[in-house]
């Protein structure tokens, strides 16, 4: 059928290329382009492997390409697959893997946390209890057993035998693998000053941190949050909603200072300040006061802070001890191609870990690419390398919209770069589009970010804007009303917007993201937009 991968042969040699089935050639007949060329130094899917390669001695033209052939679908054998995580990548991997092979494959997931699989980005909003801990989950036991995988829970890996193909776990057993995926994710970064023998100073990276958090806390507690980037501000409105105090100590002289222009991050001060939360500047706890439990810390500026809890949300650490310890290339992350390969041709590195040409993205949406491109290739599909992700950040706070895409400033001399500025600071409404040889590569777009989907695919695809630039910042679109549950809060996408869509008639997946904008933001939403097509996909062939 259309788009099976098929391996069309010769007595010359194959190709592996994916079908497209006409009307408008005779019956029989297969057309290949004559020159396929090369995808990232490989010619596995190239024509010219099943003609002849004889060339013209006056000319210098090839022969006339054709062959007789025989064509079948490509059909990939049983392999044991080793998953070491549980997060946003290895969900994806599988979930995409298991769409190109149904179950051919044996699949066995690590994941070190008691619960895997789960929505690790909506953890501020667990906390605020916006969500309950069944909406955070990506894979119910049902979901388990449908794509039939063995998961071992509370159980990690601790070292790889890359010559004897093994992994050992936890417990010190070994498990044998003919593909290694390693989706280790990070840990949060914790100072090695803080210490380690008062309690209530949290990290916010797992269900049990949140847990522990709100075990701890009630609405008269006073909490420090060190770090003024996304998740700092986003546990700090969580915890705002909570009627909890709230202060913000950070290190560098603004909010989000990689995700926002100056302008950008005094507006987002003045939003964060009107919800009652106190930000110092410029400043780092240098002590800390408490027997037990922790009491109040003082600043270097000599401003003494009393507080019941602490919440360190100051970036995260790659966690590639094992492919180090494996001899696998490293440099900050795991050094991986174009299909994710490792230096080691049996072992891939997804999401968090990956480091692609010197490049590392610690979003969702870039680990799910890459997963998807992974287990496309593992599948035997070559068309579709990585070339990289779009950087996108999106706050998730309530009454507010914020995200950014790709560039949010312009260098000091490049006359090559303009930016198109719309401000109402009243209102804390901003709109700023940075543009290069009429191109759009990089906005930020706060109160209103209904252009988000529109800017992303500007920047993406790379398209000359021409007489379009003159209505970036005015379009006039009125955002649609989010109808039932929200689904998608990076695009406020209800569930009745997409149960609409579908019922109008988009029941393809990607053109239903495409459309509505669920799913497009930071991904963590996909699996949820996947199961309500599906459920009303089922429900319309039951009336039917």
């Amino acid at each position: 059928s259309d788009g099976d991968l098929v391996e069309i042969s010769s007595t010359r040699g194959s190709v592996k290329v994916a079908a497209k089935l006409t009307n408008d050639i005779r019956k029989g007949v297969v057309s290949l382009p004559m020159h396929w060329g090369k995808i990232n130094g490989s010619d596995a899917a190239r024509a010219n492997n099943i003609t002849n390669n004889l060339v013209d001695s006056r000319s210098k033209e090839p022969d006339f390409k054709f062959t007789a052939v025989e064509v079948t679908r490509f059909i990939q054998q049983k392999r044991k697959i080793l998953i070491v995580g549980a997060g946003a990548a290895a969900f994806s991997f599988v979930q995409n893997l298991r769409q190109q092979n149904d179950n051919a494959d044996e699949i066995t997931v690590f994941s070190r946390e008691q619960h895997p699989f789960y929505n690790r980005v909506m953890l501020p909003d667990y906390v605020s209890g916006t969500q309950s801990w069944q909406q955070l989950l990506k894979m119910t036991d049902r979901d388990r057993f449908d794509k039939n995988l063995i998961i071992y829970q509370g159980c990690g890996v601790q070292s790889i035998d890359r010559e004897n193909k093994t992994i050992t776990d936890d417990f010190n057993k070994k498990h044998s693998y003919d593909t290694l995926i390693l989706a280790t994710g990070s840990r949060p970064n914790m100072p090695r000053e803080v210490p380690s023998h008062l309690k209530n100073i949290f990290t916010m990276r797992t269900k049990k941190d949140a847990d522990n958090l709100l075990n701890s806390i009630d609405k008269n507690s006073s909490i420090i949050i060190v770090g003024g980037g996304l998740l700092g501000l986003e546990m700090a409105g969580s915890l705002r909603e909570l009627g909890v105090k709230v202060t913000v100590v950070n290190r560098t002289s603004r909010l989000m200072d990689r995700q926002l222009d100056p302008l950008g991050s005094e507006l987002m001060h003045r939003e964060i300040a009107n919800r009652g939360v106190d930000v110092f500047y410029n400043d780092q706890i240098q002590t800390f006061f408490g027997k037990e439990y922790i009491e109040a810390i003082r600043l270097r500026s000599g401003q003494k802070v009393e507080c019941s809890a602490i919440i360190y949300a100051i970036g995260t650490i790659p966690n590639v001890e094992i492919a180090r310890a494996a001899g696998l290339d490293c440099n900050r992350g795991v050094v991986v191609d174009s299909f994710m390969k490792t230096s080691d041709a049996s072992i891939f590195a997804l999401g968090e870990i990956a480091e692609w040409r010197g490049n590392m993205w610690g979003i969702t949406a870039a680990a799910e690419e890459q997963a998807e491109i992974a287990a496309k290739f593992l599948a035997g599909d070559i068309r579709q390398p990585y070339n990289g992700s779009l950087s996108m950040n999106i706050l998730k706070l309530e009454g507010l919209q914020l995200c950014s895409i790709g560039r949010i400033d312009v260098p000091a001399d490049d006359t090559s770069f303009e930016e198109i500025i719309f401000v109402d600071k009243a209102k804390r409404y901003y709109k700023k589009c940075i543009v290069q040889n009429d191109r759009l590569i990089g906005a930020i777009l706060m109160g209103d970010k209904s252009e988000f989907l529109e800017f992303k695919n500007l920047i993406q695809n790379g398209i000359e804007l021409s007489e379009k630039r003159l209505s970036l910042l005015r379009s006039g679109k009125k955002a649609e009303p989010v109808l039932g549950k929200l689904v998608c809060s990076c695009n406020s996408v209800g569930k009745g917007n997409l149960e609409m869509k579908i019922k109008n008639g988009c029941t393809n997946f990607a053109q239903l993201c495409q459309e509505t904008g669920a799913g497009s933001g930071c991904g963590s939403c996909r699996t949820e937009v996947k199961t309500i097509l599906a459920n009303a996909l089922l429900v319309d062939a039951l009336v039917g």
